[in-house]
């Protein structure tokens, strides 16, 4: 429903799950038998049902009830996804504590920054061998596996136990178990469960509190949208740190009562990747723009790859963090499989927006409210968010906690929007619009889009130009479909099938020329863009676990690229890069760098 400046569903949300502990018992209660989660253990998938999730969650809030935490305590969690990671963190939050989690990969003095700030109580560790670079000396810990290799060296050796160790000695006493389930469902809904850290795309980043009901009114939502079924199987791979795999897909399965089996590919090994889909056979899938480019990029060269992704129990993919592009949305659609697209932030746990269950979608749109969530355009066309699912603040941030939710519940995302007939579309974020020298306001985000949806070969655009006369973009292909010997030239939809970076280049003067014409502004055309032989990466930190752009760490680390465009010095320009150029008649050019050694 829309009045032109707001939006909001007119599905009413239904009935919210008071908290996480009772979501895991009622599922408990349902289910019994059924698997909940499964994960490759010695090559096999080794399953849990749903008795012996919630057996282990009660045994691990038995152990931090021992340890002299007291509700309300924050404790941290750095690991991967796993068995016990699930179990650990669904028995925190269940047991009244706050769940901390820090993206195993960050740096280790990043990691130690991110624990002292967040005031923790306890760390849990996938490996004990970061502990004496980590802040944890004088607090418990606790190591994800068993103390068989432990290293007696560490300095905080005393107040260090082990998982295994833990669960084996862990013996209910009499009537402890009732005890545990009344701790469980008086929890308040308004108590805080989850710190979970922003991205950090454009700065330091910040903890955002989330409650059982921010998390949980997203999951009576999407139980009104898509009706879910106990059973259901999901392959996740998206990291549980983040809130895209961490609330929105791991609780829907989890809320759902359906089978979470980790993904150990990581999103990155396309082979493992394709061996997991095989086995498990996923109802649902949940990815990014990135990784269903390397899907459809081996679906199209493999016609083994096409049977095994669509397989007969698929009923839809979803899409976030990103625009997919319609090149391979399309492939989903000759296959009669819809790609629902979604738009959130941590803040709003995460999920805001989602696009109907078509086969038919428009790049950019990303859909209405979800039941229980209000939208309005605000100032500058920026996008406010009021709901059940919007934090409670930042951690230890009054102050960027007042100017970001107002008195009256609004919270300003810092994303510029537009309402369209097919819901909201977004425009770009608000703090990376820049001017030209003619004044004239440029949206990155959105030229970016273009430019990678109208060619399959680029996986990112990274648009710039601040006091030009014209923005200016760098491009980073996607080297296996580019480089891949199979293609079958009938499913490149028209395009050739250039085999290097100097074939894309020379091929993408008539995109660039395409992208200029469909432009309705003649400031936002883009005369010169420089294809670079390489893929931006998540250990550079140049992509969020989500694979969305890092702006100032691309900036950072493209510093020289960037200049040589900027001061017209293509001569300049290190040995991988390809120049791209159109001139003011639309007859463009393409030529490779003189090979200079340029340092990064």
């Amino acid at each position: 429903m829309s009045d032109g400046s707001y939006l909001v569903s007119k599905i009413p949300l239904g009935e919210v799950t008071v908290n996480i502990g009772t979501m895991l018992l009622e599922n408990r209660r349902k289910c019994g038998k059924q698997p909940a989660f499964a994960q490759r253990e010695k090559g096999i998938f080794q399953y849990y049902s749903w008795l012996e999730l919630t057996d282990d969650i009660f045994k691990f809030s038995l152990y931090l009830g021992e340890t002299g935490l007291q509700a309300g305590d924050h404790i941290g969690v750095i690991s991967g996804n796993n068995y016990q990671r699930l179990v650990v963190e669904l028995a925190i939050m269940a047991s009244g504590f706050v769940s901390v989690p820090i993206f195993f990969k960050y740096p280790v003095e990043m990691m130690g920054d991110l624990l002292d700030f967040s005031d923790i109580s306890m760390l849990i560790i996938a490996d004990d061998g970061q502990l004496e670079s980590l802040p944890v000396e004088n607090k418990p810990v606790l190591v994800l596996g068993s103390g068989a290799d432990r290293d007696e060296n560490r300095t905080n050796a005393g107040n260090t136990a082990f998982y295994d160790d833990v669960m084996t000695k862990v013996k209910p006493a009499p009537g402890a178990l009732d005890t545990l389930e009344k701790t469980y469902r008086h929890i308040a809904p308004e108590t805080t469960c989850l710190i979970m850290y922003t991205s950090g795309t454009t700065r330091f980043p910040k903890g955002v509190m989330l409650t059982h009901r921010n998390i949980l009114s997203q999951q009576a939502a999407l139980k009104v949208l898509w009706k879910p079924e106990a059973g259901m199987r999901f392959l996740c791979y998206l990291p549980w740190h983040h809130s895209f795999g961490g609330l929105f897909e791991r609780f829907f399965a989890l809320h759902s009562g359906g089978c979470l089996a980790v993904d150990d590919s990581m999103g990155r090994d396309t082979d493992r990747l394709f061996a997991n889909f095989a086995e498990i056979q996923p109802h649902i899938y949940f990815s990014v723009p990135k990784v269903y480019k390397e899907i459809i990029s081996r679906v199209i060269t493999s016609p083994e790859a096409e049977k095994i992704f669509f397989h007969k129990d698929l009923k839809f993919v979803f899409t976030a963090a990103a625009p997919l592009s319609l090149a391979i949305s399309d492939v989903f659609k000759r296959k009669q499989t819809p790609v629902v697209e979604g738009w959130g932030l941590t803040e709003t746990s995460p999920c805001c927006t989602l696009t109907a269950l078509l086969l038919d979608r428009t790049p950019g749109v990303v859909g209405y409210p979800i039941p229980g969530v209000e939208i309005q355009l605000g100032e500058d066309d920026e996008i406010l968010i009021r709901g059940d699912n919007v934090m409670t603040g930042y951690y230890k941030l009054p102050e960027v906690t007042r100017r970001a939710i107002a008195e009256d519940g609004w919270f300003h995302t810092g994303d510029i929007g537009k309402f369209t007939a097919e819901g909201l579309k977004i425009m770009a974020r608000k703090d990376r619009v820049f001017k030209l020298s003619n004044g004239e306001k440029v949206f990155p985000s959105v030229l970016e889009r273009n430019m990678t949806n109208i060619c399959k070969f680029i996986n990112h655009a990274f648009v710039f130009g601040a006091g030009l006369d014209h923005p200016l973009a760098l491009i980073f292909p996607n080297n296996h479909l580019l480089k891949s010997p199979d293609m079958d030239e009938t499913q490149t939809l028209d395009c050739e099938h250039p085999q290097s970076c100097e074939a894309l280049s020379a091929c993408y003067v008539h995109c660039l020329h395409k992208i200029n014409c469909s432009t309705g502004v003649k400031f936002e055309h883009i005369d010169k863009v420089i294809i670079i032989d390489r893929e931006l990466s998540l250990e550079r930190n140049e992509l969020t676990p989500s694979f969305k752009l890092v702006p100032r760490n691309v900036e950072k680390n493209y510093a020289a690229y960037i200049n040589c465009m900027i001061q017209d010095r293509q001569d300049k320009l290190p040995a991988d890069a390809y120049v791209v150029e159109i001139c003011s008649c639309g007859n463009g050019t393409a030529e490779k760098s003189a090979d200079s050694p340029v340092s990064e």
